[in-house]
Parts: structure tokens; sequence; C-alpha cells
């Protein structure tokens, strides 16, 4: 009996850490949403250079973030669901590996922030939703 209650809890653990991933998704699309919106009052002409940098910036950034969260997934996952904390520990794993993937996003709204450039925004959008659906949790991150 005890082994089916543990079960039943890994299952929705799992459940519950999908959910929190793409509860991250909707919350920086949200952001996006208001840069559309904003997006006639922040536009000015910005340097190609700049952007240049900028888009080297985000896939660097992009890079570093995947190897971390890659490296926690290896080094820290799975977890053991024993003890009272468990479920506590695995999820600050995906919290941590989430905030980092979505640095390369972060790059790109400061971009926006001080230029109005969209492109920036719609990369770094897109390498953090990839590494996000990239590391969502699986079933045999909790053992």
């Amino acid at each position: 009996m005890a082994e089916r209650d543990t079960q039943d809890k890994k299952q929705l653990f799992i459940k519950r850490a999908r959910q929190f991933a793409y509860s991250v998704i909707f919350g920086y699309t949200l952001l996006l949403v208001g840069a559309f919106i904003l997006y006639p009052y922040f536009k000015l002409p910005v340097s190609p250079k700049l952007v240049k940098y900028v888009y080297i910036a985000e896939l660097l950034s992009g890079a570093f973030a995947y190897a971390v969260a890659f490296l926690v997934r290896k080094i820290f996952l799975p977890v053991k669901a024993e003890g009272e904390y468990w479920g506590y520990i695995a999820m600050r794993r995906y919290f941590w590996s989430y905030a980092l993937i979505t640095l390369p996003y972060f790059v790109g709204y400061a971009m926006f922030v001080f230029s109005g450039h969209l492109p920036s925004v719609l990369l770094g959008y897109t390498i953090s939703t990839l590494g996000v659906l990239l590391f969502l949790p699986r079933e045999g991150d909790v053992v």
C-alpha cells in the first residue's frame, strides 16, 4: 500500500512540475504581449552593430543556460522520493534551471526596454521557450 501511495505522489509531482514549467512560459509570454503593445512607444533606431552584439549575447547566454540546466539534470536528478522535503528539493532544482534558461529572454527584453528592438525579444523568447520545453520534468526524475 505504501508503494502505491509513493508512486501516486511521484506521478502527481511530475504533473505539477510540468504545470510549473508551462506557467513559467505563460509568465514571460505575458511580458512578450506587453512588449507588442508598447512597441510603438519604445521604437527607436538601433545600430546594426549593437543588434549584432545583443544577438551574440543572447546566443551565448542561451548556450550557458542550457549547459548549466543539463548539468543540473545530470548531477542532481533523479531525486529520491524519501523524507519529508523531497518534493521541495526537486522543485527547487527545476526552478533554478528555468530561471537560468530564461536569461536569453531577459537579455532581449532589456534591449527592448532601452531601444524598442522587437526582434531581439523574439529571439530571446524562442531560445528560452525551447529551453524550458527541452527540460520539462520527466518520469525518471523522481525515483
